[in-house]
């Protein structure tokens, strides 16, 4: 094994294990919802089952997962641009009507309450790429907790793939100083670290990106 590529099978599952866990936030994040909104989610579990010819062809996390719509609600709650999220607002209602969206999920968009949802969707992107970014570039990650305090339920969690990260590139930087790299084993580490978890990122986006946007 090269010395500049010294990454055994058990650094690779702690790696893949990190970004596992960045991109679980996007499940655990929907748990800070208000009452309200977990309300709304339940207001049909009881309700029979749609028809063949009624069935949802679309999800709510499907329409708000296309790129285009995830970057403009995102850009809109950054700017408190209500304007723009309610122009956002009645074109998913458009679509969600197309694709018939069950209706407690219709419910979740509709409104004044509606609109706080999808604000709160895209400061939750916002707040992920900005962990993100923190996390890749080993930046203090305590700057995005300030800035996002909506999301406190989430920092803990992010300080273990913190604590993890930093145990990972402690122990390939041990490796690299064993076997006799000439140079800084830490930053050296934090590279080898850095590319691998890009790389596996890339591939993770590539896997899960929809082939085009939902809406009309």
């Amino acid at each position: 094994m090269g010395k500049r590529n010294l990454l055994s099978k058990r650094t690779i599952i702690l790696c893949a294990f990190l970004i596992s866990g960045c991109s679980d936030q996007n499940n655990s994040t929907q748990s800070s919802l208000n009452q309200d909104q977990a309300d709304l989610q339940n207001m049909s579990a009881n309700d029979a089952s749609f028809s063949a010819e009624n069935a949802p062809l679309l999800t709510l996390q499907e329409l708000l997962g296309a790129s285009d719509v995830k970057q403009a609600i995102a850009e809109a709650a950054a700017t408190k641009n209500i304007e723009a999220l309610t122009l956002w607002q009645e074109t998913l209602m458009s679509a969600a009507r197309e694709v018939n969206l069950a209706a407690n999920e219709l419910a979740l968009i509709r409104g004044e309450q509606g609109l706080r949802y999808l604000e709160f969707q895209g400061m939750k992107t916002n707040y992920q790429n900005a962990f993100e970014y923190a996390f890749v570039e080993f930046e203090d990650v305590n700057k995005v907790y300030a800035d996002y305090p909506a999301f406190e339920n989430l920092h803990k969690r992010s300080m273990s793939l913190v604590k993890q990260r930093d145990e990972l590139v402690t122990k390939v930087a041990e490796e690299l100083k064993t076997s006799g790299f000439e140079g800084n084993t830490v930053e050296e580490a934090k590279r080898q670290w850095q590319n691998f978890f890009r790389s596996q990122s890339a591939l993770q986006q590539s896997e899960e990106t929809l082939p085009s946007s939902p809406l009309p």
